[in-house]
């Protein structure tokens, strides 16, 4: 029997319901908008609601999971007897990986009968998506962790992204 799960972050771009949906599980960077000192997550708002609020004018910073968020959310898995293979957000876009890495660490000395497998997916969006929906896929067919592992550190480096934008801002606001 396969028991682990897959985890992954927001980072991957897939609405909260369609994870639950195909049993992944998942954790939320959170963000903020210019001016408004509400802290959202994507359990908080729609896909459609955030990008109406860009197109309006607002500015969103994000901010990375802490390493807390996933030393809890990773240990009541281990603590059910569960493994995890965790597909986390390009290390070169957030700091989000390293915490759940670091916690991965720090959680392995504790359950050390259970495994964590944490890949960076050196991407985010649809490609971190479909990464996430591969190894959900994966899973189901029977593969085991250590399978599911591999096929998916092999073909995030074999998988193209491509980015489309109405408009690029730079820093100094000159196009």
């Amino acid at each position: 029997m396969n028991h682990y799960v897959v985890y992954t972050d927001s980072g991957c771009d897939i609405a909260p319901e369609l994870l639950k949906e195909w049993g992944v599980y998942s954790s939320s960077l959170t963000f903020r908008f210019d001016g408004d000192e509400t802290e959202y997550s994507n359990n908080d708002t729609s896909v459609t609601a955030f990008y109406e609020r860009m197109r309006a004018g607002g500015i969103a910073k994000t901010a990375a999971i802490n390493v807390g968020t996933f030393l809890d959310e990773f240990e009541k898995l281990l603590a059910q007897g569960v493994d995890i293979l965790y597909l986390g957000f390009s290390s070169k876009l957030s700091s989000t990986y390293s915490s759940a890495e670091i916690a991965a660490q720090q959680l392995r000395g504790q359950y050390p009968e259970r495994t964590i497998i944490t890949v960076d997916t050196l991407s985010a969006s649809a490609g971190q998506g479909m990464l996430v929906y591969l190894a959900q896929e994966k899973k189901l067919a029977g593969a085991s962790l250590q399978e599911t592992a591999a096929y998916i550190e092999d073909l995030k480096l074999r998988i193209a992204h491509w980015v489309t934008a109405e408009d690029l801002v730079l820093v100094d606001g000159e196009r």
